[in-house]
């Protein structure tokens, strides 16, 4: 296989690694750290609406119970990056940190998408996928150094 094509799909692979890698941390850390049930997400209701039932859900919140969407978050950008890192054809960092730019980029859109959340939350969920990118294709190179 072609070290491009292989790289290609090391990235397909690592997106779609990050996605469960986020969801499925994100109930159980709300539970762990006390979080009030989030609202249910009604497609076929007013935006307005919803809009402000996250404002309101927000402001019911204190800075623990952000705690568990922001390891969640991390933890996707994390792995997203340690799949690409442990399937490229080489050490690069450029398909880990492709990776976790995606990640970045579903992390933005739901600052849009959900009204109301803390600024302090989002400066710091924004300035951490990077990072977490970073650690996943460090250990990435450990592991394939190990081999």
């Amino acid at each position: 296989m072609s070290p491009t094509l292989r790289n290609i799909l090391a990235g397909v692979a690592g997106a779609f690694a990050s996605m469960p890698a986020n969801a499925l941390l994100l109930m159980p850390l709300g539970r762990l750290f006390g979080a009030p049930a989030a609202p249910a997400y009604d497609p076929t209701g007013d935006p307005e609406a919803m809009q402000a039932i996250w404002r309101a859900y927000f402001e019911t919140l204190e800075p623990i119970h952000m705690a568990g969407p922001l390891i969640a978050h991390w933890n996707g950008a994390f792995c997203g990056a340690l799949v690409a890192g442990l399937l490229a054809a080489n050490r690069s960092l450029r398909v880990p940190m492709m990776v976790a730019g995606f990640v970045l980029v579903g992390g933005i859109a739901n600052a849009f998408m959900l009204p109301g959340q803390p600024t302090g939350f989002l400066v710091l969920d924004i300035a951490g996928y990077l990072p977490m990118g970073w650690l996943g294709w460090k250990l990435a190179l450990d592991r394939k150094s190990t081999r």
